[in-house]
């Protein structure tokens, strides 16, 4: 196994760290799926890039994922700044770290693509 393996691997379980306290702040269910789905596409990234075979799916899954957390991110701070929710400030910084270090886990897989 070489280090991008466990770079993934460690990205998956700080997504889910994150994830899991935005959770727990809010129960949103979509959110708790979004992360989850999130963990499991690294951790099947990180499985791809181990096999010596990576393919493009080892690529593609952590950048849609990526898509995906920083749309929810950007739309939890939209809910903060322009509807004055301001409850959501803690989650919404949560979400856009979560997003920032998917971000890391793209270009590492783009790099073992």
């Amino acid at each position: 196994m070489n280090s991008s393996t466990f770079i993934l691997s460690g990205i998956s379980f700080g997504t889910l760290l994150l994830g899991l306290s935005a959770w727990r702040l809010t129960s949103s269910k979509p959110l708790i799926l979004n992360i989850l789905f999130a963990s499991a596409s690294f951790l099947i990234a990180a499985y791809g890039i181990s096999i010596k075979h990576p393919g493009q799916l080892t690529f593609a899954m952590p950048f849609l994922v990526t898509m995906l957390l920083t749309g929810r991110a950007l739309g939890i701070y939209w809910r903060t700044f322009f509807k004055e929710e301001h409850e959501l400030r803690i989650p919404a910084h949560l979400m856009g770290s979560a997003a920032a270090i998917c971000v890391v886990g793209t270009y590492v897989a783009f790099l073992n693509q």
